[in-house]
């Protein structure tokens, strides 16, 4: 996978790659179809936005491109960030519309997650952006950061909703989320890890858990609701034997309580 991601960059690009200790050779892959680019070896995988912070860090041009290694920019698509980033000057964050398999795209950028939550609505008839728009969320799968904005993910949140913590935060200091619909990356979720039972509960669990999180600090915790959600799923798929199900049920419960109340949610 990592060698495909690194023949779709641009050429002429700075090249960050962080290795998040991982066990398959990714990291020298690297190193041999990529001699000049920057190698950050990570001994613990600490998350993935501690894994973007560690690139981050390491960054020295105006504009630093996070890509998630299953995910694909299409031709000219840096160019557009780029250039929507110059003309706008109070932009922290651009990102690109999002294809999942089949070059269809999907909705990749939102309203606030809480205002999500509170005014759930249907998106299929909803009019797609004819050019650039300013946005509440969009999504970390690929997104454009502005290096003077120093704005960094929250290390507490390992795994999802770090990218609605971002934007979050970015708007929070006055600064604006652009979404470009002319830029667009290629995107199929799941690709960069091998499906196991592990696996779904390890995703499941930190779903539950960084929701919990960012839903105590903007202000719909919402625990006891959560529990008896996934303790009612998890019956529900157990008595229609979904083993699988049961799995990550029983995996977001343990994720929901895994967050004590007492430490703001962290």
């Amino acid at each position: 996978m990592i060698e495909g991601f690194l023949a779709a960059l641009p050429e002429g690009v700075s090249l960050v790659v962080v290795d998040n200790a991982s066990r398959d050779g990714t990291a020298d892959r690297v190193a041999a179809s990529a001699p000049a680019a920057r190698i950050v070896r990570s001994l613990v995988n600490r998350g993935f936005g501690a894994g973007c912070n560690a690139g981050l860090d390491f960054v020295e041009t105006d504009y630093a491109l996070l890509l998630n290694p299953d995910a694909r920019l299409a031709s000219g698509a840096l160019a557009a960030l780029v250039a929507v980033a110059d003309a706008c000057p109070d932009a922290a964050i651009v990102a690109p519309a999002i294809a999942g398999a089949g070059g269809r795209r999907v909705r990749s950028y939102d309203v606030a997650q809480q205002r999500r939550r509170a005014f759930p609505r249907k998106r299929g008839a909803e009019a797609w952006p004819e050019g650039p728009v300013c946005v509440d969320f969009v999504s970390g799968a690929a997104m454009l950061v502005r290096r003077a904005d120093r704005l960094r993910f929250d290390e507490a949140l390992f795994l999802y909703y770090e990218d609605d913590e971002i934007c979050a935060a970015a708007r929070a200091r006055g600064r604006s989320v652009i979404y470009v619909p002319d830029a667009v990356a290629e995107h199929e979720g799941g690709r960069s890890t091998p499906p196991s039972l592990r696996v779904r509960w390890l995703k499941a669990f930190h779903m539950a858990r960084s929701r919990r999180i960012y839903h105590a600090r903007h202000g719909r915790p919402e625990v006891a609701g959560r529990l008896l959600h996934h303790a009612g799923k998890a019956l529900g798929h157990a008595i229609t034997f979904q083993g699988g199900k049961v799995v990550e049920d029983v995996a977001g419960f343990a994720g929901t309580l895994s967050v004590r109340a007492d430490r703001g949610g962290a």
